[in-house]
């Protein structure tokens, strides 16, 4: 694709998820507008492009709209103008065509998103957020993000568990009330494992970057990002016993440290060396610039499909134009998109969402994997 199509980037300040692709877009130099959003449900700016979904961050491209940054990085890499002020993709693996692509890469690519992404890592780094920070003081905030969670973020026993008459412990079904610095350790000890792999293995050899590239990949920020989202909060990485001793620091683990610091610098050049990249703009330009934008994906230019082989499609019975329920399964899984059926592949769901029955559609993507598509009994979907 060599014209440089115009992006629409939903997110706010502090989303760890929103700063991987702020760093994809600066890292490229892909010029975008933003749309800043509350930290809170609800998002008007989003629903007026027929969107329910409330995981932050957001991408439109064109008049296709998509969830997941995982999905979003991958369609950011098909984007290859030939302006020289946008520089290639950043990935090995994600861009099949790329001729430096190799199965070690790819398979590096895809580990480390799982480790980062799928390995439950993200909600032992959010139980690591200091007490001090002012959003954990908000009842508001703490309200949402257990809408979001689906329940608090530290789940504990309603009764203390005590040992039987006769035992000395309590039985194997049970489980034991943890101090809330306990609990903090126990998730500080998670990321010190994940930490640890890093250390001892792809940074054992003191490389600059993961796959040994010139600059960051996509493979580094994959791997970074947890890491360096806590590392910018003071007091993440004490253990909640009261001592001042980090139980995760440059001493224990300064390769990891030093290619965080490496990073941080390289984000910050590139935004320095590129003041007028992006632009701010509220919801109503944000709108007014995705509803009257052609459809850039190249699955929204070509006929509709599904496989036929796959056996969600299969035992669903989902066929094109059919009303579907999407959503994803782990986090925000109370806000769920209604929309007809456009593709349904492997790797992807599209479907179509509009605000309102006389609103300009857009195609709504995500990926399948961590998303569940169910069909919607009769003709018309339902207001979820």
């Amino acid at each position: 694709m060599t014209d440089t199509p115009n992006i629409v980037f939903y997110h706010y300040s502090y989303s760890p998820y929103a700063r991987r692709i702020q760093w994809y877009l600066l890292l490229r130099g892909l010029p975008y507008n933003e749309c800043i959003q509350p930290a809170t449900m609800p998002r008007p700016d989003i629903a007026r492009l027929g969107v329910r979904h409330r995981r932050i961050p957001i991408v439109a491209i064109g008049r296709d709209v998509y969830l997941d940054t995982r999905l979003i990085m991958r369609k950011l890499e098909l984007i290859q103008p030939s302006s020289p002020a946008v520089r290639p993709p950043l990935g090995f693996g994600l861009n099949p065509s790329d001729k430096k692509a190799s199965a070690e890469a790819l398979a590096l690519e895809r580990l480390l998103n799982v480790l980062t992404n799928d390995s439950g890592l993200f909600l032992e780094a959010a139980r690591l957020i200091p007490g001090d920070v002012p959003a954990m003081k908000d009842p508001v905030f703490g309200k949402d993000r257990m809408d979001f969670f689906g329940g608090p973020l530290n789940p504990r026993p309603k009764k203390p568990v005590s040992a039987p008459s006769g035992a000395s412990s309590p039985t194997a079904s049970e489980e034991p009330t943890a101090s809330k610095a306990l609990e903090r350790a126990e998730a500080l000890a998670e990321v010190r494992h994940a930490a640890s792999i890093l250390e001892t293995t792809l940074l054992a050899d003191g490389r600059t970057w993961i796959l040994s590239t010139e600059g960051p990949s996509i493979a580094d920020i994959e791997a970074i990002w947890p890491f360096h989202w806590l590392a910018s909060m003071p007091g993440a990485f004490l253990d909640g016993s009261g001592s001042e001793e980090a139980g995760l620091d440059a001493v224990q683990f300064p390769k990891l440290f030093a290619w965080i610091d490496r990073f941080s610098r390289v984000v910050r050049a590139a935004r320095k060396d590129q003041p007028g990249l992006s632009k701010r703009i509220d919801g109503d330009k944000a709108a007014q610039e995705v509803l009257t934008a052609q459809f850039w994906d190249p699955l929204s230019n070509v006929s509709s499909y599904i496989d036929t082989k796959d056996p969600v499609a299969r035992a669903a019975s989902l066929v094109i134009g059919k009303h579907v329920v999407l959503w994803p399964t782990d986090t925000g899984k109370s806000h769920k998109d209604v929309g007809k059926l456009v593709r349904f592949c492997p790797d992807e769901v599209v479907i179509e969402v509009a605000a309102s029955e006389d609103a300009p559609k857009v195609m709504l993507h995500a990926p399948r994997h961590g998303f569940r598509v169910r069909p919607v009994d009769g003709a018309e979907g339902p207001r979820l």
